[in-house]
């Protein structure tokens, strides 16, 4: 009898430690850090091979509010539904300078889902893979910086790649 008395004291201390552990809050201004990024061959829907960029990053957001509700149509380029923004530099004479949208081929901008925000703590952290299709792409030396906005219109910090090497298909 003593020792259920024992157990059932424990139990209560434990569930009111628990209940009044600290959450971690961050600012309410998403902040981002580079991962990593990786490059591998694969095979478009046609069956042609394709180069394929991956790059990951991790995030915070302190008041939850990072991705985007869906759209039942979003045409490609329009950056008033996008939260996500690229800027692609590429190697010209040994320095690094921006590349015109005129050599793009693709929208550089991207659209985080919405993201459903369960119990009271509203922060959020998290990571992100996007994908990067070179298909017919003119340079072998690139950078990236990149940038998030959250739906109350806070901006990130900026982050930047090193400077990558792709290699030929």
């Amino acid at each position: 009898m003593k020792n259920i008395k024992y157990i059932i004291v424990s139990l209560v201390i434990l569930s009111i430690l628990w209940a009044c552990r600290r959450t971690i809050t961050y600012p309410p201004e998403p902040s981002i850090t580079f991962r990593n990024f990786s490059v591998f061959d694969s095979v478009g829907p046609l069956g042609n091979k394709v180069l394929v960029g991956a790059l990951v990053f991790s995030f915070t957001d302190g008041d939850g509010d990072l991705g985007l509700p869906e759209l039942d149509t979003i045409l490609p380029g329009d950056t008033t539904n996008s939260n996500l923004f690229f800027t692609l530099f590429h190697m010209q004479q040994g320095i690094m300078v921006q590349a015109n949208k005129d050599e793009i081929k693709t929208p550089l901008n991207y659209r985080i889902p919405f993201i459903p925000m369960r119990g009271r703590d509203k922060s959020m952290k998290g990571e992100i893979q996007v994908l990067f299709f070179y298909w017919d792409f003119p340079w072998d030396t690139i950078q990236y910086s990149f940038f998030v906005v959250d739906r109350a219109g806070h901006k990130s910090n900026t982050e930047q790649t090193p400077i990558l090497i792709l290699p030929g298909i």
